[in-house]
């Protein structure tokens, strides 16, 4: 090539600008903050995932606010939940605050209406990490909701004005009184399945209500549910009638779709309970009876 030709390459020539990356046409460098940052948040979602960090993971656990456990429950149902001193406390409280402490967070109850809590829904608006209201697990519930392991069993209890004494759904029918029960519970389905025509009451406290105003002759309750009742010497006018047996348990709930770990957290806790006399001790303040759970 003849050196009077253009130059293909000179040292003192500037190097040829670099392009900028652009976004909908428009450079980096022009977006604002708060778009850049909007652009930059599926980036560090997926650098979180891929170290298998979660929001609000605590010790592993996925919780709705990281710095506590959040619980729904509905008050009053003694002695599982109740108000004293102005807080909420009771037998599935107790058992929490251990979750809790095993986590290392404290715990955070919000009172809640009962029919959410049954239904889980109070779980998927994501209100809370754990419904603990003495929730009976039944194969409809599970089909929406997970179950911890079973942490109480329940007998059903018939409660009313001094009189016999009723051992089954079958006597109670032939007996041709006005019954009262809880609304979904499983005291109300078997007492149904054995013909009565039951009426039902949304919460305890409702039931319990109906009892007092006679609009009810005798009422159905868990047995630990009455047994509160009958302490109570507000309730000196009435005397358990009777109980029996449906089979059924009580478990702590956590969304479906929501992080198995919790679930396992809660299992762990009651067995370590179990095993170091803890469950025991909270057994013995709320019910007073020896606890048999089975697992």
């Amino acid at each position: 090539m003849s050196g009077t030709g253009p130059r293909a390459w000179d040292s003192r020539a500037k190097p040829p600008a670099h392009k900028e990356q652009s976004v909908f046409g428009r450079p980096l460098s022009r977006l604002s903050r708060a778009a850049a940052a909007v652009l930059a948040a599926p980036l560090a979602a997926s650098l979180a995932a891929g170290c298998g960090v979660r929001q609000g993971e605590v010790k592993g656990v996925a919780l709705v606010d990281r710095t506590r456990l959040t619980v729904c429950t509905h008050v009053p149902n003694p002695p599982f939940e109740e108000r004293r001193g102005g807080r909420v406390a009771g037998f599935d409280i107790d058992l929490m605050e251990l979750v809790a402490g095993r986590l290392g967070v404290p715990l955070k109850v919000r009172e809640t209406a009962y029919a959410p809590l049954q239904s889980g829904s109070a779980l998927t608006a994501e209100r809370c990490d754990v419904v603990a209201s003495a929730i009976t697990i039944t194969p409809e519930r599970t089909a929406d909701v997970r179950f911890s392991r079973p942490y109480f069993d329940v007998q059903q209890m018939i409660v009313g004005r001094r009189g016999p004494a009723y051992a089954s759904p079958a006597a109670l029918a032939a007996a041709h009184l006005r019954v009262g029960t809880l609304q979904a519970a499983q005291g109300e389905r078997a007492l149904r399945d054995a013909g009565l025509d039951t009426v039902s009451y949304k919460t305890p406290d409702a039931l319990l209500d109906g009892l007092r105003a006679r609009r009810v002759d005798v009422v159905v309750a868990d047995h630990p549910v009455a047994l509160g009742w009958l302490r109570d010497p507000a309730n000196a006018a009435f005397a358990a009638r009777g109980r029996f047996g449906t089979g059924e348990q009580y478990g702590f709930m956590v969304r479906r779709d929501g992080d198995p770990a919790l679930v396992q957290m809660i299992d762990q806790t009651l067995a370590a309970a179990r095993a170091d006399g803890s469950y025991q001790r909270v057994y013995a303040k709320w019910i007073g009876l020896s606890p048999t759970v089975r697992r």
